[in-house]
């Protein structure tokens, strides 16, 4: 049953049991009561579903998107776990309703959604920490893989970088700006004029060293798979080839949503 389409009122939608009223991170701004039957709220992390709340009749949900307003993106998905009847409501509709509270009890509102997404980010960081001390203690990676591939991190980190096999005499490192990065790789700015000292190309082999804002340093090795130049920047995309136990370890904290 489709669901979060753009509403002028109140209506009813069923669903039967398994199928999802909305899903985390799709873009919706309706809001939704149980009339009949039941839905299980969840997260998902890491391939990982994180039970959040199984809610029955008279229950309320999607309710983040009217209080938060500055996102329409849904922070956790929605499935009937029966059959269920639910009654849909556009925001506008509450809106001139939700004006005539208290500014008490908006703030008291917003506290508790505070207390929510903060819940939702520890709940998080569980499920990648386990993941972390299993791999560690069973010797194998981390399953880091999500529906996108793998959890990204934007950043802008400072760093130095060098290539593999720069003549002698040549300067052997320059300096460069981390713009994101995953366990699988990262992106990586650097000024044009870095090319009259050494050649960036694809398949050229690159080493890189910075600091973390945690304090740790990181040092990691990889290949050039990508290249977008404009009259300033190139930006480099960059795939790890030698990632090594440790630093791996590093940047899997470091990359903990918080």
């Amino acid at each position: 049953m489709a669901a979060d389409k753009e509403l002028s009122g109140v209506y009813h939608l069923k669903y039967k049991k398994g199928e999802q009223v909305f899903k985390q991170n799709d873009f919706g701004i309706s809001i939704y009561k149980v009339l009949q039957g039941g839905v299980e709220i969840f997260r998902e992390c890491e391939g990982i579903e994180i039970p959040i709340a199984q809610l029955g009749a008279g229950s309320i949900l999607g309710e983040m998107i009217f209080f938060l307003k500055s996102t329409e993106i849904r922070s956790a998905s929605a499935r009937a776990t029966e059959e269920c009847e639910i009654e849909v409501w556009h925001p506008m509709e509450l809106l001139k309703e939700y004006e005539k509270i208290s500014p008490a009890l908006k703030v008291i509102a917003k506290q508790e959604l505070n207390r929510l997404i903060r819940m939702n980010k520890f709940m998080d960081n569980l499920v990648i920490e386990n993941q972390l001390a299993s791999a560690e203690s069973s010797g194998k990676e981390a399953p880091w893989k999500d529906k996108r591939g793998f959890f990204r991190k934007g950043t802008s980190l400072p760093c130095t970088y060098a290539l593999a096999g720069v003549p002698k005499g040549v300067k052997k490192s320059a300096k460069g700006l981390i713009k994101n990065m995953s366990m699988t790789g990262l992106c990586l700015d650097v000024f044009s004029k870095n090319e009259t000292l050494f050649p960036h190309n694809i398949g050229e082999v690159v080493a890189i060293e910075m600091v973390l804002p945690n304090g740790k340093g990181f040092r990691a090795q990889g290949r050039i798979v990508r290249i977008t130049r404009n009259d300033y920047i190139a930006s480099l995309g960059i795939t790890f080839s030698d990632l090594p136990d440790g630093e791996r370890k590093v940047l899997g904290f470091f990359l903990l949503p918080g």
